[in-house]
């Protein structure tokens, strides 16, 4: 039988004492672990189950005191209508007719006559002749005369001009109607800022 030195079986022995340490291996995320120790050649496996396991138990508890309460609408209404009796209307109809203030009578009837003082406002005029000529001028007059009855010519001198105008319009829009008809008679007229007779001026189709 070969013999070993016992130095060298001591050292041996110490070393296998070592390397069997306790050893603990954990697996990804599991919430078990499995601990190895071995201890003069015997060996032994321990199994540690974590307390982690999810409660399967369903939460159950009343709430329903906590939960906010509303009141009917039919309810709300008929506490308010009970809180507040009804008050009788102090207003009282009338059965005398209603009358204008007398003093805005006067001021209306001051309106209307100073309004049927004013006879002439701004408006516009068509002017269809300028020049020396005093015959041309009165042709100027007899055509609007005879094409257009319903507006007024009117003749002004300042010597030695002649100027025929036509028409009293209160807006532009009434005399552009007719000043595309003048112009081709007379392609010289155009339409010119005037004082007009607001009478005459309604008249106006």
């Amino acid at each position: 039988m070969k013999k070993y030195n016992p130095f060298v079986l001591s050292i041996l022995w110490l070393c296998i004492n070592a390397c069997a340490t306790s050893t603990v291996v954990k697996s990804g995320g599991n919430s078990s672990g499995t601990t190895t120790t071995s201890s003069g050649g015997n060996t032994s496996t321990t199994t540690n189950q974590s307390p982690s396991k999810k409660n399967d138990k369903v939460y159950e508890e009343d709430l329903s005191q906590y939960r906010p309460r509303f009141k009917a609408v039919n309810e709300v209404s008929t506490q308010s209508s009970e809180s507040q009796p009804v008050q009788a209307s102090k207003s009282v109809i009338s059965d005398s007719p209603l009358h204008v203030n007398k003093r805005l009578d006067a001021v209306l009837d001051t309106i209307a006559m100073r309004n049927k003082a004013v006879k002439f406002t701004n408006g516009f005029r068509i002017q269809i002749y300028v020049g020396n000529d005093r015959k041309a001028a009165d042709d100027a007059k007899i055509y609007t005369y005879q094409k257009y009855p319903e507006i007024f010519p009117y003749l002004s001198f300042q010597q030695p001009i002649y100027k025929v105008k036509v028409g009293d319009f209160l807006n532009r829009m009434d005399a552009e109607r007719y000043f595309s008809d003048i112009k081709e008679t007379y392609p010289s007229a155009m339409i010119l800022p005037d004082r007009v007779e607001i009478k005459k001026g309604i008249m106006v189709k």
